[in-house]
């Protein structure tokens, strides 16, 4: 993590009140590289050492949504989990400098191939296995697993990202709050059951490995009602492409 002196951290402040702000605290902002909820995300390079690093801009009216966010992502520190380097807050915007993960969102890479290999499948779904059993090891649920919110380094590496929905768990206490894409979500979810948090990130792994064999979601449909009722029911079919003994059925 780079430590920014006092007088870094005025210099973001007054760069911020610019029209088209050309840095922020020890970084040089560049183009844009992707659109959220609540900000963009703004490829951008350290002055000192060079290093590419994405940084998410928030307007500080979200604050309040990016505190538990940020409090979980600052101490999960896998290979397979997106550093997040600092957060750098001005007057009226928080900046997270994250890891820059040059290869986009796995959801693109599949688009651009359809569906994958069982053999790179197995790559990559073993490696977001291993990002979230760290999480889950620590009793932090995601909730928002999907291809979007994985992104991928120049090695096609997995990096698991935006923990915006993630909270910590107890055995003793369920949790309630519906989060994330439908197509995901998981049947207790959806009926509006309390649930632990472990068997809704499992469920969305099912989900995310037939997507990656098969191109397509399990439960797709165009009207949302329709495809809450496949997911309940346990509605899907088995793709042609997969291999004989390939036992994904067993994940739903």
């Amino acid at each position: 993590m780079h430590n920014m002196p006092y007088g870094t951290r005025r210099l973001a402040k007054n760069n911020e009140k610019a029209k088209d702000i050309k840095s922020v605290g020890n970084y040089i902002l560049e183009d844009t590289i992707g659109e959220g909820t609540y900000g963009k995300v703004k490829l951008a390079t350290h002055k000192l050492t060079r290093q590419k690093v994405a940084i998410k801009i928030i307007p500080k009216i979200h604050a309040e949504n990016l505190t538990r966010e940020i409090h979980h992502h600052r101490y999960l520190h896998h290979p397979n989990i997106i550093s997040l380097f600092e957060v750098i807050p001005t007057e009226n915007k928080i900046y997270m400098v994250l890891e820059y993960c040059e290869g986009g969102e796995l959801y693109d890479f599949l688009v651009n191939r359809k569906r994958l290999k069982e053999n790179l499948a197995r790559k990559m779904f073993g490696q977001l296995c291993r990002a979230v059993k760290y999480c889950h090891d620590r009793r932090v649920v995601h909730r928002d697993l999907k291809l979007e919110n994985i992104l991928l380094d120049a090695h096609k590496n997995i990096k698991l990202g935006d923990f915006g929905f993630t909270r910590e768990y107890e055995s003793k206490k369920l949790l309630e709050t519906i989060c994330g894409s439908t197509g995901y979500s998981a049947p207790e979810m959806l009926t509006g059951k309390k649930y632990s948090g472990l068997e809704i990130d499992v469920w969305s792994l099912g989900v995310i490995l037939y997507t990656l064999l098969c191109g397509s979601l399990p439960f797709d449909d165009d009207d949302e009602n329709e495809m809450k009722l496949k997911i309940m029911k346990g509605e899907y079919e088995m793709g042609e492409f997969l291999s004989d003994g390939n036992d994904i059925y067993l994940l739903f």
